[in-house]
Formats: C-alpha cells, sequence, structure tokens
C-alpha cells in the first residue's frame, strides 16, 4: 500500500515539476552539447533531455515520499510501543 501511495503521488509531483526542471536546466544542456558535439545532435540532445526530465523527477520523488513514510511509520511504531 505504501508502495502504491508513494507511486501516485510521485506522478502528480512528476507531472507538476518536470516542465520547471527542464525550463531551468535546459539552456545548460544546450550549451554543454554545443561545446563537445556537432550542431546536428544538439537538438537531438534538447529532446532527450526534455523527455529524460520527467523519469528523473518520477524517481526522485518516489524516493523521497518511501523515505518519508517509513520513517513516518518507524517513529509511529516507536511512540506506541
Amino acid at each position: 500500500m505504501k508502495d502504491g501511495f508513494a507511486s501516485t503521488l510521485a506522478a502528480m509531483i512528476s507531472v507538476l515539476l518536470s516542465a520547471p526542471l527542464n525550463e531551468f536546466t535546459q539552456p545548460y544542456v544546450i550549451l554543454y552539447a554545443q561545446r563537445t558535439y556537432a550542431p546536428e545532435l544538439v537538438d537531438l540532445i534538447a529532446i532527450v533531455w526534455m523527455i529524460l526530465c520527467w523519469p528523473l523527477v518520477f524517481f526522485a520523488a518516489r524516493a523521497s515520499v518511501i523515505a518519508g513514510l517509513t520513517a513516518a511509520g518507524v517513529y509511529l511504531a516507536y511512540r506506541f510501543i
């Protein structure tokens, strides 16, 4: 039950935060790609980065929610013992 709640909450968080993450980090990714790769690949790298922002936010949020729920469960178990 904890994993399902964490996944649902992480999906909602990633829908809200993946666009701002892409907006703030894509100029740096493009700048690095322009210095390192051919100009033809820079557009492809920008598109791939935009797609990768969602899973990055999803799994980070899921891990954070699971850690918070686990800590809260341990705290409640400790309080009731």
